[in-house]
């Protein structure tokens, strides 16, 4: 959630714009994770997964927009990228072909 905390940093104009999408995309991160992990699905797991690192995604490319704008500095646009990218890395880890114990749904 540090990048909700850096968010907070976009003039009080974003607050239902940028400041908004990005505080959404972070929240969509994380209970996107947390129904996919509910899944007994591979299938449904994966997407729910899929839609989480594509939020994360989102997330980058609001931040790519507000450091363009002057919003951040340097230093908050590569501290979020890093956290993008680690969160990036680990969902994409979790949708990895044969990186789930569930071989008996490799059918659905």
């Amino acid at each position: 959630m540090r990048v909700i905390k850096l968010s907070l940093k976009f003039p009080p104009g974003e607050q239902f714009n940028l400041t908004f999408q990005v505080k959404k995309a972070a929240l969509s991160v994380l209970l996107n994770l947390a129904e996919g992990s509910s899944r007994k699905s591979v299938r449904e797991r994966t997407r729910f997964f899929e839609v989480s690192r594509s939020s994360a995604v989102e997330i980058d490319s609001a931040f790519d927009a507000a450091f363009d704008l002057r919003y951040v500095s340097i230093e908050d646009l590569n501290e979020a990228g890093h956290l993008l990218v680690s969160v990036f890395r680990m969902l994409s880890n979790m949708i990895k072909p044969g990186n789930d114990t569930d071989k008996d749904e490799e059918n659905d």
